[in-house]
């Protein structure tokens, strides 16, 4: 059964217009699939993607302009979404450089994920990467009808045309775009392996965000009642490298606060740095802070900005 007896024919020539590689090796945003005795194109759709009309992503990618047995053996590869664990030094403008081929994507891999383009990422903090199709045009063609041959939403042109930096709304011969599918999301049962560096910066994660949560209620009460010693000890153990950014700055402006009750300035102006790098547009009031305090965040923030 061929691909053009199903689907129109604009969308069969869209899916198809991928440009030719060596599938016998996978290539970022795919992998590697050794056939089985068994193994058709639906029940790879259904296994990786669960939904078997999916098949047509496969096929894309392995320049298959129809339904055709598969051999045991033959190796195909499979477009993927990636789910990545932040290190140390990513940011979204790097992880959309590495994984989605421009930093200027920076806010579509944002939105995917629920944060905006200035968010700063958190040690272990796990991020989805969506998929996308490389396409090349055989000819003339409106974003406008790609978007409503693969979404049905015409709507999404303004995506493409975005997503690409595309002057023109309309692709000539031989012209390469970036389809991003973000809707669709590799089973859980076929996500590459995490590492053990990932696994131990998502349990580090884990525990310290509980123990920050358990930790600082305590620490707030004592910097309340003049016990600095006893909030001190509390908050110097916590990475907040570790912490989403709100958590984060929250315990590095009471630790900055603390290190001022100290008359330890340095240390208080790195840590109201640190919570200014993790939230720049965090503003302290003067009802709560005293005019030390307020006077080493100023300094911060002139160092920030």
């Amino acid at each position: 059964m061929r691909i053009g007896s199903t689907i129109p024919t604009l969308v069969c020539a869209i899916y198809l217009a991928i440009l030719s590689g060596d599938t016998a090796h996978a290539k970022p945003g795919s992998k590697r699939h050794r056939v089985h005795q068994g193994d058709t194109l639906e029940l790879l759709a259904a296994e990786y993607y669960g939904n078997r009309v999916h098949k047509i992503y496969i096929m894309v990618e392995n320049q298959l302009d129809h339904v055709r047995d598969l051999k045991p053996g033959e190796i195909l590869r499979i477009p993927i979404s990636e789910q990545i664990t932040v290190a140390k030094g990513d940011t979204l403008a790097g992880l959309a450089a590495t994984y989605l081929g421009d930093a200027n994507k920076v806010g579509y891999l944002a939105e995917v994920n629920g944060l905006t383009p200035e968010s700063s990422l958190a040690l272990g903090q796990e991020l989805t990467v969506p998929m996308q199709v490389r396409y090349r045009s055989t000819g003339e063609v409106s974003l406008r009808d790609i978007a409503l041959g693969l979404f049905a939403d015409a709507k999404l042109a303004t995506l493409l045309q975005q997503y690409n930096k595309l002057g023109s709304p309309t692709l000539t011969a031989g012209q390469v775009i970036y389809i991003p599918v973000p809707k669709i999301r590799i089973q859980a049962s076929k996500r590459r392996p995490k590492d053990a560096d990932a696994k131990a910066r998502i349990a580090q994660r884990k525990a310290m965000r509980a123990n920050a949560l358990r930790v600082l209620p305590g620490a707030q009460a004592a910097w309340r009642t003049g016990e600095f010693g006893v909030a001190k000890r509390e908050l110097v153990a916590l990475d907040t490298d570790y912490l989403d950014a709100s958590l984060a700055s929250e315990i590095s402006v009471l630790l900055g606060a603390v290190y001022i009750a100290f008359d330890d300035e340095d240390s208080a102006l790195a840590s109201f740095s640190k919570a200014l790098s993790r939230r720049p547009k965090t503003e302290l009031s003067p009802k709560l802070y005293s005019p030390k305090i307020l006077e080493i965040w100023a300094h911060a923030k002139a160092k920030i900005d």
